[in-house]
């Protein structure tokens, strides 16, 4: 893609790490790409007239404020882009609730960068035809002749429906009209249905009920019934979807019935039902895996620690065993719990802080650390943090294994919750500006923050004193 064609990608992703990833993916594909962690600042970017964007990458989860879906509606009240969402979700509702706000696809995390861009320029080309498809309906509006077309586009989409139409005098209740996909699904002929009564036909023989029905739809003109069973000329009984309204055509009153058979549909929902225990269980086994699986993992960095004779590669994997632990302890939290949802903070700082005790030799570790309770996703994004200011702190702060203390406090202040991680040793540059820091793990923490809605200070005072806020 050359600098002409290059389009401006919106990323709402409010993962850090993962934000990191597909930014650069997506650049090495050739894409300008604006990144923003929340619901709130992608709005702001939309409304930000300086900057021309494309196409929206639209995650669904976006922490404690709006989620995707809200703010893909928010944005098209206002703006007319393509929104394609990118989540970690395939369950059916959250899927079937995103193709009521957007038609430009819905793309399930990991896919891959290759199937990624495949559906961005997919999600483009479904824009243009939109356009296009936009623009002639504005010719077609405005030609006289719109009238007389409307009928014969009528009749057409009323033959080859795919769903079952009736179409019934409203006064009297005979049928008028009847198309071939109804006659195909009950097998009865055309005949068979014209100038009868809705309850004269077999395949509605409960008389009582349609007669019912019927005088519902002349007194509220809109009935619609989920789960209707009818019978078929050949006697099977099938479950179908009944939506009738009344409309005029030519100042007389009609009635229109939708019919569509949910028969598989209805079979398919009895399995997923008779399902759930079954995926609960499975839900509980995988997160019982997956806490064996970070201990495996960290099991392995530690044995190829032990043999490399590299002492810069030995702390590079002494860091990643840090980081993958409180992933670990999160985990297993987790499932000592048995939670799915919220952890406290307490109990899971404490096991972050346990496993830094073998790094920090010569150092006093002091904390305070009150019972909050958070999200599983705040936890871990709070647990990295914690894990990346501590491993700085006794790395950095204590050259030549000199003694000193560290003091960790984690409290609630004002409906926010504070942390503070200070020592005393030889503090960094008056100048400091973490912005401009070439650390990965000091620049981590300020994605983390940012993806927390929080702030972050640095105060370089007898040593350095880190204070993180954030919303409770």
């Amino acid at each position: 893609m050359n600098s002409k064609e290059q389009k401006t990608i919106l990323l709402v992703e409010d993962e850090a790490f993962i934000a990191m990833a597909e930014s650069m993916q997506l650049k090495d594909y050739g894409y300008d790409v604006i990144h923003v962690p929340n619901g709130r600042k992608a709005i702001d970017a939309v409304n930000d007239k300086k900057t021309e964007i494309n196409l929206i990458l639209m995650d669904i989860d976006l922490g404690q404020e709006i989620d995707g879906t809200e703010t893909a509606k928010m944005i098209l009240k206002e703006h007319d882009l393509p929104i394609l969402f990118l989540s970690s979700h395939i369950e059916r509702e959250i899927v079937d609730k995103t193709e009521n706000i957007t038609s430009y696809g819905y793309v399930v995390k990991n896919s891959g960068i290759t199937v990624l861009d495949a559906s961005i320029k997919m999600a483009f080309r479904l824009y243009e035809s939109y356009l296009k498809v936009k623009n002639q309906k504005t010719e077609i509006e405005a030609k006289s002749e719109e009238l007389q077309l409307s009928e014969k586009r009528y009749h057409r989409l009323f033959e080859s429906a795919k769903d079952g139409i009736i179409i019934l005098n409203a006064g009297t209740g005979m049928i008028v009209d009847v198309n071939p996909f109804l006659i195909e699904m009950l097998g009865y002929s055309k005949e068979q249905f014209i100038k009868k009564s809705i309850w004269d036909i077999s395949a509605f023989k409960n008389i009582d009920y349609s007669k019912q029905l019927f005088k519902e739809l002349q007194d509220t003109e809109y009935v619609r019934y989920e789960d209707l069973p009818l019978e078929t000329s050949a006697g099977n009984l099938i479950h179908v979807e009944f939506v009738s309204n009344v409309y005029l055509v030519d100042r007389e009153k009609v009635i229109q019935c939708n019919i569509r058979d949910i028969t598989d549909r209805k079979r398919y929902e009895k399995i997923l039902t008779n399902n759930i225990d079954e995926k609960e269980a499975l839900l509980k086994e995988i997160q019982h895996r997956t806490k064996n699986s970070f201990n495996m993992i960290t099991s392995l960095i530690h044995l190829r620690a032990s043999v490399t004779h590299s002492e810069e590669t030995k702390n590079t994997l002494e860091e990643l065993t840090l980081r993958v632990k409180s992933i670990s302890d999160l985990y297993s939290l987790l499932y000592e719990t048995n939670s799915f949802y919220e952890v406290q903070l307490k109990t899971y700082c404490n096991k972050v802080i346990e496993s830094m005790l073998n790094l920090a030799k010569n150092i006093m570790l002091n904390k305070y650390i009150e019972e909050i309770t958070v999200s599983t996703k705040n936890a871990a994004t709070i647990g990295m943090i914690l894990v990346e200011l501590l491993s700085n702190a006794i790395k950095y702060a204590f050259p030549e294994s000199q003694k000193g203390m560290v003091n960790i406090e984690l409290k609630t202040i004002n409906s926010k919750i504070v942390l503070v991680v200070e020592d005393n040793g030889i503090g960094f540059k008056n100048d400091f500006d973490i912005t401009k820091i070439k650390s990965m793990g000091l620049h981590l923490v300020n994605l983390m923050v940012d993806q927390l809605n929080g702030n972050i200070k640095f105060i370089p005072l007898n040593g350095t004193k880190i204070i993180i806020e954030f919303p409770l």
